[in-house]
């Protein structure tokens, strides 16, 4: 099981992680060949504020998960750190439950929104003409790798309730 949830991280280090800091190195690149560009030539890029939204976006969405792995959401543990060690790991598992299944709602609307994008063939307003479905497939992917965050998280919560109900081995 444990070799399991690896394989789980590992697939959050990459697309979550790695894939993201490329994405925002290449962001920045863009925007500075975007204001060498206007100041220098005074010619701007006009792809690069409709890429960097697209970027922003796929950013936010497929860093989901990797930011629950490395604790980088916003938590509220002062009431929770008063808690004895098993109760705290048994409402750790109990709201883990209830945020991987926060994904399903998510999913289930990022895949009727592509459904849709591929139906019209929606495409973006700007002379890109990108075709939205592009753009809108990290929100499904994103939060496909949340649920899967979520469930390399509940794994180790139950080996932890299951193994030593009243130590906590780590996140």
């Amino acid at each position: 099981m444990i070799k399991f949830v690896r394989i789980l991280e590992k697939i959050s280090d990459l697309f979550g992680g790695k894939l993201q800091g490329i994405l925002v190195f290449g962001l920045m690149v863009m925007v500075m060949a975007e204001v060498l560009a206007r100041y220098l030539l005074n010619a701007p890029l006009s792809i690069a504020e409709e890429l960097g939204g697209y970027i922003l976006v796929s950013v936010t969405f497929m860093g989901l998960g990797y930011t629950w792995k490395e604790k980088g959401h916003v938590r509220v543990e002062l009431l929770v750190n008063l808690l004895p060690e098993s109760l705290r790991a048994r409402l750790r598992f109990l709201t883990l439950i209830l945020a991987a299944a926060f994904c399903f709602p998510m999913i289930a609307g990022s895949w009727s929104m592509l459904q849709d994008s591929l139906l019209f063939e929606a495409r973006s307003g700007s002379w890109l003409r990108t075709p939205l479905v592009y753009p809108q497939s990290v929100l499904l992917i994103g939060s496909v790798l949340l649920l899967i965050q979520f469930t390399a998280e509940i794994i180790k919560a139950v080996n932890r309730l299951k193994d030593r109900p009243g130590t906590d081995k780590g996140d």
